[in-house]
């Protein structure tokens, strides 16, 4: 697996990092693990990046998401995000066969320290290998 720290044009993200999936399956004991500096009192907009292919066989992805903040706290929670709208239609910008969506995690996310925020992402669906994932990354950004 190869992660990529990627500075984007927007000026509001301040994180990008993607974990890219050589044989496009995600693997249930695959976790992702993401590291950024966060300021005290700033607060901060958190996205899951997901790429996946036109025949991603689920409408759906759950996950689980982690937080370890620098003051020692530790949230988590599980998410299951719809990749389908009600018109049946895969959500996100498509390119081909190609389709990437930003999906909201926590918005203006505040810490009591500055220091290292430790991000862990599970894979949480029922099968050990989940085909059509290219990526999956965390997206940070300053809450407007």
């Amino acid at each position: 697996m190869i992660s990529l720290l990627v500075t984007g044009c927007d000026s509001n993200t301040i994180f990008k990092e993607y974990n890219k999936f050589d044989d496009l399956s995600w693997n249930r004991l695959d976790v992702l693990d993401f590291e950024l500096p966060v300021d005290k009192k700033q607060p901060l907009d958190f996205y899951l990046a997901f790429r996946h292919h036109t025949d991603f066989p689920y409408s759906f992805i759950d996950v689980n998401i982690t937080f370890f903040t620098p003051d020692g706290e530790m949230r988590s929670r599980d998410y299951h995000y719809q990749l389908k709208g009600t018109d049946f239609d895969w959500k996100g910008d498509g390119m081909g066969e190609l389709w990437d969506i930003e999906l909201p995690i926590r918005n203006d996310m505040i810490f009591n320290e500055s220091g290292i925020c430790k991000v862990r992402v599970e894979n949480k669906m029922n099968k050990m290998e989940i085909p059509g994932i290219m990526e999956v990354g965390l997206i940070v950004k300053k809450s407007e």
